[in-house]
């Protein structure tokens, strides 16, 4: 038997560079983690560029949902606004699967204040960032001093790089968060960039540019570049603010229009299969009107969807695009098919679907990293990984 399990490691060690490149792509990305403890070789090849390019392009075509679930809420007596501490659970769904909800850690935050958002994979909450890839919870260095009305991330495949991007008002005497005489102010922006490995930057960097609305409505990240949808005083005037994410130009897109306003009573933005859409749901009509950019310079809409959604609830948004199907949350998740143009019920939840995750090649600072091993051998893991692709 310790003959056969020492060929058995010969034999897997002697796979050329390729053939492992290829095998280590096709694994999740907790696996390729705890093979890097196998070899100095091994460790060499998933840590190259190279293979965390190819890896995360990979990873595209096999998106799962990313789950947050908020309980275990304290309070002071008496109770005072908020809670003092709770608990959020991160776990996935395989869309590609039996659509089962997995587990994947925990964490607690402390304090009233509360500030939580999930933009391209990462989430980021109380100053501090989490990838729940590697399960990583790192602190955020100190921003202004001015109000903070978002965070939103954006992500460049082709460096393995991302940007969080702060969106703050620029009057200290005005409440941001509660507008509700859609009073028109300013805005501005600061950025911080992380890159695979860290560290996290000590700083965040201000920009100069400056924006004008009411509202931020929703935000999104495609191919690179942040979409905000923004609406301009009381009258519903809605306008996307897009920034490049890596030269950071700024751009200024006209809504759509339609002759049925009752269509555009919540509108959302999404990544559709690398496009941007703006997506419309209105719950009187048990319908969503889905617009997709075709050229954002031109600033050229074209209807693209128009789906029957009755007994959806009052708030239903696109989770994203997954092999063919358009995953919808609502009173019941939805997965409707394009082709097809019908829906698939997914078992209900108490649980939020929020957005696509992808499993991605990225540690936000490698040296304060620690992967937990496996009691088994790795090189058994892998064997029997191997097995499966074949």
């Amino acid at each position: 038997m310790a003959s056969t399990s020492m060929e058995l490691s010969s034999n897997i060690m002697a796979l050329p560079s390729e053939v492992l490149i290829d095998i280590f792509s096709r694994l999740s990305v907790k696996h390729v983690h705890q093979l890097q403890t196998v070899s100095n070789q091994w460790l060499r090849t998933i840590s190259s560029p190279h293979f965390r390019r190819l890896y995360n392009m990979k990873s595209m075509t096999r998106p799962r949902a990313l789950v947050v679930e908020e309980s275990d809420q304290t309070y002071s007596r008496p109770s005072g606004i908020g809670p003092l501490s709770r608990i959020i659970t991160i776990s996935t769904i395989d869309l590609a699967g039996d659509n089962k909800i997995q587990k994947e850690f925990s964490f607690k935050i402390v304090g009233r204040e509360y500030s939580f958002c999930v933009s391209s994979n990462l989430i980021i909450f109380n100053h501090k960032v989490c990838n729940p890839t590697t399960r990583e919870i790192i602190d955020l260095p100190n921003y202004s001093n001015y109000q903070s009305v978002s965070f939103d991330v954006g992500y460049i495949p082709y460096t393995n790089t991302y940007k969080i991007v702060r969106l703050f008002g620029t009057d200290r005497g005005a409440n941001y968060n509660c507008n509700y005489a859609s009073k028109i102010l300013e805005f501005g922006f600061e950025t911080l960039t992380l890159t695979d490995g860290g560290p996290i930057p000590s700083s965040w960097r201000s920009m100069t540019h400056r924006e004008q609305f009411s509202v931020k409505v929703d935000a999104t990240c495609v191919d690179g570049v942040l979409y905000c949808l923004v609406r301009k005083g009381d009258i519903k005037e809605d306008r996307i603010v897009s920034m490049e994410i890596e030269n950071e130009e700024f751009l200024t897109i006209s809504c759509p229009q339609e002759d049925n306003q009752k269509l555009f009573e919540n509108g959302q933005l999404t990544d559709l299969n690398g496009k941007l859409c703006l997506a419309y749901y209105s719950k009187e009509l048990s319908r969503m009107c889905i617009f997709l950019l075709k050229d954002p310079k031109n600033q050229t809409w074209m209807k693209e969807y128009d789906i029957h959604l009755p007994r959806m609830g009052d708030w239903v948004r696109i989770v994203g695009y997954s092999n063919g199907d358009i995953l919808i949350q609502g009173k019941t998740p939805l997965l409707y098919n394009i082709k097809e143009k019908r829906g698939r019920k997914l078992r209900k939840s108490n649980k939020n679907y929020t957005r696509l995750y992808y499993d991605r090649c990225f540690t936000l600072d490698r040296s304060r990293l620690r992967m937990q091993r496996r009691e088994s051998s790795p090189i058994r893991n892998f064997h029997r990984k191997v097995q499966n692709v074949r």
